[in-house]
């Protein structure tokens, strides 16, 4: 088919903007709008219809096409697709009505009279039927005794002819026959400029924090306009129309709905409201985003931090306080893995210390002394953690420990939380999931709440609301299928499948852990070390440090979940300085250290210093009690701050030392514990062996005169 083209028409062909310039049956030639984009283009009416059926094609009618448009069809088949439903339907009925009384005018069985439509009337009438249950009922299959669309009251004959003349007239186009009393939405009945300037002025109050109804913004208009018009009288001026309150109702319907909401309910709200998910990030491997927040705990517990509870009486339980707890998590973004979980009474920065902490490490033989059956071993080297700006994550501490880690850490725009979203979805989950099956729930609202007496229901401590979220997670949600995931995967078994395809970055050593995360604090070394909580810690680089500047401090930092060894800053450089004759204390905590303080100062009170033979006496001891508290430490926020620390070293740990040699151990490669034994090369004759107590300790490694000679053979 051709179609005529006027030169002020633009064609956008492969993004370039073109004018015809000429054409014939065949050809058209087009010539760039931009003389940098090229030369002239000759296109054949088939290549030009080729090109109409793809997105390289795009046509756009001038000033003179629109009104030659104007002129033939003033309205088009786009006036029937904008057209009201209920309107477009009445049209296309009398069109079909029209078009079977020109099918039996063609066939010559009437003509175009009253009294010919009225003899043949149960004719076409029927035909008529016949064709309007073909149409309404659709291509789809019809069961028998399903009901039918119900069917329109035909015209009169004499309505039809009048129909379908005008239908002639304006050669078939069925929108002829909108009604015109009916327009779209938002182009209802217009006042003067004034009455419509003064209507949308005063409409405004329907947009404020005071939240009005539309009917009383509609009415408070009203009156106002007509007080307008009052003084207008007594000017002698041209009063203003005064429309129905429920035009002036319609007027509000035709706000911004979100300027509306941002005013009414504040921006906030607003945003949530009217957002747009974007899709998603697009994340390949572990570990690559992890999400870190906190959240208000919809439960309530008892504030328990003794480790007395099952010792106190019924009386004294009932007066022991409760509250909402905070949980701290961790989720990583491509798996939807937990990669961390803590609990605690309030937001700070020692939490979220520990809660980074337990993404390096593996957390199964935590899981399952809280009670849990399956693995918790998803951990590593997050790439980037995301975070809001809350005081526990904004920390200097915070922010430099991830640095020193090798992470990077981002801070989305705050209130935003969709740019948190799994993080913020998984503590829904929380509250979908767990919440009502816990004793002492609150609700989000009275309302909600009823009768339920969350107080006096409140009989879970700090840990059993731990141990409990730890088996939830652990064995149910990284089990379950995750709607989030490809195929409906679990978090677990997405976890394995992409480690297996892309690996995980390993985490930091202890020592970098213990740098990142540790607690921070001064001493003075002297010649076997720095003493800190009672015990005695060295290195080589401290020895040097220690001789070239007597009496300076040093910087040392200590992981309270393991004080076998403490991190020395010597120069810019982080050095490890396990304990003296610590093997036992390797992998000894700070809660268990607390307790084998406390039981060596009952039991040699009145000695200030005590054998290392009843130090590790004791250390056994608390360990055999306290085995399975130390494994879920871990998880149970401790309540540890760098000044907590600074207490116990100088009053529980102070005044009581262990019995050290003066010399700090000689390390060697090759020697992995102990002292490294140097043999002799002296001959001396043995005498009877003398007990430790009967000789003072040697100053060096080698054996001083007097003293046995030993030696190793093979």
């Amino acid at each position: 088919m051709i179609f005529p083209y006027e030169p002020d028409d633009t064609f956008i062909i492969h993004g370039t903007r073109y004018s015809c310039i000429r054409q014939t049956d065949a050809l058209c030639v087009f010539e760039p709008k931009d003389p940098a984009d090229g030369n002239t283009r000759t296109l054949s009416r088939t290549e030009i219809s080729f090109l109409r059926r793809s997105n390289n094609w795009r046509y756009i009618p001038g000033p003179r096409t629109k009104e030659r448009m104007r002129a033939t069809a003033s309205r088009g088949t786009k006036a029937l697709q904008s057209a009201h439903p209920d309107d477009r339907a009445s049209a296309i009925f009398a069109y079909m009505e029209c078009m079977n009384l020109k099918t039996f005018h063609d066939a010559r069985a009437v003509t175009l009279t009253k009294e010919s439509l009225e003899e043949n009337w149960p004719k076409i009438v029927g035909a008529f039927r016949a064709n309007e249950e073909i149409r309404n009922v659709g291509d789809g299959p019809t069961r028998g005794g399903s009901s039918l669309p119900p069917q329109r009251k035909s015209h009169a004959p004499e309505t039809l002819l009048k129909l379908y003349r005008k239908l002639r007239k304006n050669k078939y186009d069925p929108s002829v026959f909108l009604p015109r009393y009916r327009v779209r939405k938002g182009e209802g009945r217009r006042f003067c400029q004034e009455t419509e300037g003064f209507i949308s002025e005063n409409i405004r109050a329907y947009a404020t924090l005071e939240q009005d109804t539309k009917s009383s913004v509609a009415r408070q208009t009203r009156n106002a306009l007509l007080e307008e018009n009052n003084r207008r009288a007594e000017l002698g001026q041209r009063p203003l129309q005064v429309p129905s309150e429920r035009t002036i109702e319609r007027r509000i319907d035709f706000l911004d709905p979100f300027e509306v909401a941002v005013y009414r309910d504040g921006i906030d709200q607003a945003r949530m409201d009217f957002g747009v998910s974007s899709g998603g990030l697009d994340l390949l491997f572990p570990l690559e985003r992890v999400e870190i927040d906190e959240w208000k705990a919809d439960i309530r517990t008892l504030f328990q931090r003794l480790g007395i509870w099952n010792e106190l009486p019924a009386d004294l339980r009932e007066e022991v306080p409760s509250g909402r707890r905070w949980v701290y998590a961790a989720i990583d973004c491509s798996t939807r893995c937990i990669l961390a979980l803590a609990v605690c009474d309030r937001p700070n920065a020692d939490t979220a210390r520990r809660v980074l902490g337990q993404i390096l490490e593996d957390k199964t033989e935590a899981a399952r002394a809280a009670g849990a059956e399956g693995v918790w071993d998803f951990f590593g080297t997050p790439h980037l953690i995301c975070a809001d700006t809350g005081s526990a994550f904004s920390a200097d501490m915070f922010v430099t420990a991830v640095n020193f880690l090798g992470s990077a850490i981002l801070f989305p725009p705050v209130k935003i939380p969709e740019l948190r979203s799994r993080i913020e979805r998984l503590f829904g989950t929380m509250t979908r999931q767990i919440t009502p099956w816990l004793p002492g729930r609150v609700f989000e609202n009275p309302k909600a709440r009823g009768d339920y007496p969350s107080e006096a229901r409140t009989i879970l401590t700090d840990e059993e609301l731990t141990r409990i979220l730890t088996i939830w997670v652990v064995d149910h949600y990284h089990q379950q299928p995750h709607r989030g995931l490809p195929g409906g995967q679990s978090p677990a078994s997405r976890w394995r499948e992409l480690v297996q395809k892309y690996g995980v970055t390993e985490p930091p050593d202890l020592n970098t852990r213990r740098v990142a995360l540790g607690y921070e604090f001064e001493r003075v070394p002297s010649s076997l070390g720095v003493t800190f909580l009672s015990n005695q810690y060295s290195c080589p680089e401290m020895v040097q440090f220690w001789r070239r500047n007597k009496g300076k401090p040093i910087k040392l930092r200590i992981e309270p979940s393991n004080i076998g060894a403490i991190s020395v800053q010597i120069e810019t450089e982080w050095f490890l300085a396990p304990a003296l004759n610590g093997e036992e204390l390797e992998g000894m905590t700070l809660t268990n250290w607390t307790k084998v303080m406390r039981e060596l100062r009952s039991t040699y009170a009145a000695e200030a210093t005590a054998t290392l033979p009843q130090r590790n006496r004791a250390i056994q001891k608390i360990k055999a009690i306290v085995d399975e508290a130390r494994l879920r430490e871990g998880l149970i926020d401790p309540e540890y701050t760098a000044e907590h620390l600074e207490y116990l070293d100088k009053n529980l740990c102070g005044g009581l030392l262990f019995d050290h040699p003066d010399q700090p151990p000689v390390s060697a490669e090759g020697a992995p514990f102990g002292r490294l034994i140097t043999p002799s090369t002296k001959v001396a004759n043995p005498g009877p062996l003398k007990s430790q107590d009967e000789h003072p300790r040697p100053t060096s490694a080698a054996a001083p005169i007097g003293e046995p000679t030993w030696k190793l053979q093979d």
